[in-house]
């Protein structure tokens, strides 16, 4: 593809849960006039619900959300994988996300139903059996969704040298020391952000001293200041649609400051201008995808689009995005089975 354009690779449910089972992930291909093109799909093992390609090494690392949690790493060759290291097992179940450090030789994986957070080793011929594990404890005030530690995400906070895992059940953003790698992994419930009850942190981006985490359960937004450890202040992302119980899903920042997020409730995508310096986040578009539950977006290298996977409705919304960073429009819909991933690769 043209040198302008951007790749991603698809995760997917192959179970048929959500959607149409897929036979595997493939590629999608974007060019800079927001022309798709979708690669086969090819077979990776059961259920690749998430993917991410490490910027250091280019491995690609997926979570296989089972019973029994599976991580596989492959080498990305033009259109085909090979496997890169053995499959290995997480030791809990659900894993849901993951990320590499920056060396590419470690993957963290987020267990929402196993409430874990694990560690595995990346390197060729080895498998990926978890090495370290943590397994956290929590409740909120959500009985139905909020009865144990849930954690949703992983994300490398590099300026401090330290992991932040969002948890859905306990309204933490966990804060683990990275310090200890790759012999120990320490966390202290002390550490902790703490949100406001009944949040249900689900992502988070960076930028700077300040995080802006997606709340499932009430539909918010928050600003967390990441040098105090402190929320400090909260945003609808829209009332203008009855929840349903779905909620805010994945969360992007593009470089003019505008914030993603996607909204499973308004099956939409929602742009909040972020205000850094007064701390504020402003709803500024609302571009329904045409599809059902995204759950997962991504934006071209570029940001003049943003796909958005709307799992139920076996589609890729292809959106439009202004000089500003804003969303405009829908610009075409990608047919694919069960889209819940999108990995950008660098």
């Amino acid at each position: 593809m043209a040198t302008t354009g951007t790749r991603f690779w698809v995760g997917a449910s192959t179970t048929g849960a959500l959607g149409s089972p897929a036979r595997g992930i493939r590629s999608i291909d974007l060019t800079a006039d927001g022309e798709a093109t979708l690669g086969e799909q090819i077979d990776v093992g059961e259920n690749p619900m998430y993917l991410a390609v490490s910027p250091a090494t280019g491995v690609l690392g997926i979570v296989h959300e089972r019973a029994e949690g599976l991580v596989s790493t492959w080498t990305i060759e033009g259109d085909e994988l090979r496997a890169f290291g053995a499959p290995g097992t997480t030791g809990a179940a659900g894993p849901c996300h993951l990320a590499f450090d920056e060396s590419g030789d470690l993957l963290f994986a987020a267990h929402y139903s196993g409430g874990r957070l694990s560690v595995h080793q990346v390197a060729p011929d080895v498998a990926a059996d978890a090495v370290l594990a943590i397994d956290f404890t929590g409740t909120g005030p959500n009985p139905k969704r909020q009865e144990g530690a849930h954690p949703h995400q992983v994300v490398i906070d590099s300026a401090r040298d330290r992991l932040l895992v969002p948890d859905l059940g306990a309204d933490r953003v966990r804060v683990l020391d990275l310090a200890g790698l790759p012999r120990s992994l320490d966390h202290s419930d002390a550490d902790d952000i703490v949100l406001h009850p009944g949040a249900g942190p689900r992502h988070l981006v960076i930028s700077g001293d300040l995080a802006i985490v997606a709340n499932e359960l009430d539909r918010t937004a928050s600003i967390v200041d990441l040098a105090t450890g402190e929320e400090v202040r909260w945003f609808s992302v829209g009332d203008d649609v009855e929840p349903r119980g779905l909620g805010c899903s994945a969360i992007r920042l593009t470089r003019t400051g505008i914030v993603l997020i996607g909204d499973r409730d308004a099956d939409a995508l929602r742009a909040l201008r972020f205000d850094a310096d007064a701390r504020t986040l402003e709803l500024v578009a609302t571009v329904p995808t045409g599809g059902r539950h995204p759950r997962d977006l991504h934006l071209t290298h570029d940001e003049r689009h943003v796909l958005v996977a709307d799992q139920a409705s076996d589609s890729i919304a292809v959106i439009a995005v202004d000089r500003d960073g804003v969303p405009t429009e829908v610009v075409s819909t990608v047919a694919t089975p069960a889209p819940a991933c999108l990995a950008r690769v660098p």
